[in-house]
């Protein structure tokens, strides 16, 4: 058995993509937005009074109302998560989410670029949880809410079985 590091529950391991958002940047925007609820969380790692766990999978709640706090899990799903956030903005939530910023992902050119209301870009990388190292990523904020743009609220595109289609919200 080969040398390995101890990785605490905060951080991700093989088994996990889930990675805990950094307190002190929580509370940073909490303070600005006033977070409602929190959509991708454990009954560990929740930050707001309000949350989901995976059981309840907060892909198919209603986050009507809400002021959203989301840190998906970082995966093959983040893209569904971020068409969920631009959605439920649609009608009337407010969603901000801590994702990986690898924009060469197809979600950032089907949905953050075109609908985000707000990128906001984070200098270095972060330190989940009580780790003792950074993140082997950059990260990014993105807030969509009530600011969008008469074009995002006409309809959007959405790829299904090869191809774009136009659905009007």
């Amino acid at each position: 058995m080969g040398n390995y590091m101890p990785i605490n529950k905060a951080m991700v391991s093989s088994k996990s993509n889930e990675w805990a958002t950094p307190q002190a940047l929580f509370d940073e925007l909490n303070s600005e937005f006033h977070f409602s609820l929190d959509p991708c969380a454990t009954s560990e790692n929740a930050k707001c009074a309000r949350y989901f766990t995976q059981q309840d999978n907060g892909l198919k709640q209603s986050w009507a109302g809400e002021v959203v706090f989301m840190n998906p899990p970082y995966g093959g799903n983040t893209g569904r998560w971020i068409e969920k956030a631009w959605l439920e903005s649609l009608g009337g939530a407010t969603c901000v989410c801590l994702i990986v910023s690898s924009t060469d992902r197809s979600y950032w050119h089907d949905y953050i670029f075109p609908y985000a209301s707000e990128i906001r870009w984070l200098r270095g990388r972060l330190t989940f949880g009580e780790a003792s190292s950074t993140a082997p990523f950059a990260s990014a904020i993105l807030i969509f809410d009530n600011r969008t743009t008469q074009y995002q609220k006409q309809g959007y595109r959405k790829r299904k079985e090869g191809k774009w289609q136009y659905i009007l919200v």
